[in-house]
This record gives structure tokens, C-alpha cells and sequence, in this order.
């Protein structure tokens, strides 16, 4: 499969970026939100991602900004992080 591993690390202020994102995504791409972009991961952001989307976060960055994430994105670690981007042809990141 010809997947996409997008990593964003913007804050939610950022919205041009995360509208670029958004927009190159495919549905069959994964999202993961990295150091300020863990801000998406809370329920006030969150709708802001479509609910298609295999959204994950980067539980070290969750944990270093007191984020708790919405019960809908997928918590990992750095082993998954690696994981996921060798499931994927190619990383894109957002920053």
C-alpha cells in the first residue's frame, strides 16, 4: 500500500500548516502528532481532524505538556513510532 506517516509538530495556532497537512492526506495515511502538535489531541481540537484519519500522539510529548488525549487517537511510544514509519513508503513532517 502507498501510505503516508505524516508527522505535525505545530501548535493549534498554526491553522496554515495544519490545513496543509490535512489537505495532502489521503485516507489510507497515518498522522502523528509530535511535541507542540499533541495539542490536537485534546476533545476542543480534535474535531478538527477528520474522523477517517488514523491519528496517533507521541506519549512522551502528551506527557511533557500535560496533555490528556481524546479517547479516539491511539497513545505511543518511541519503539511505535519507528513501527509505524517503516509500515509507511514515506514521512512527511509538518513544522
Amino acid at each position: 500500500m502507498n501510505k503516508s506517516l505524516h508527522t505535525l509538530n505545530t501548535s493549534p495556532a498554526d491553522q496554515h500548516t495544519f490545513n496543509l497537512c490535512i489537505e495532502a492526506m489521503s485516507t489510507s495515511d497515518e498522522l502523528l502528532l509530535i511535541e507542540d502538535g499533541v495539542y490536537f489531541a485534546m476533545p476542543i481540537h480534535r474535531a478538527k481532524i477528520p474522523a477517517n484519519i488514523n491519528l496517533y500522539a507521541l506519549h512522551i510529548d502528551l506527557e511533557a505538556r500535560g496533555v490528556k488525549a481524546d479517547n479516539t487517537v491511539k497513545v505511543i511510544n518511541d519503539a511505535e513510532f519507528v513501527n509505524l514509519s517503516l509500515r509507511c513508503q514515506r514521512v512527511v513532517s509538518w513544522f
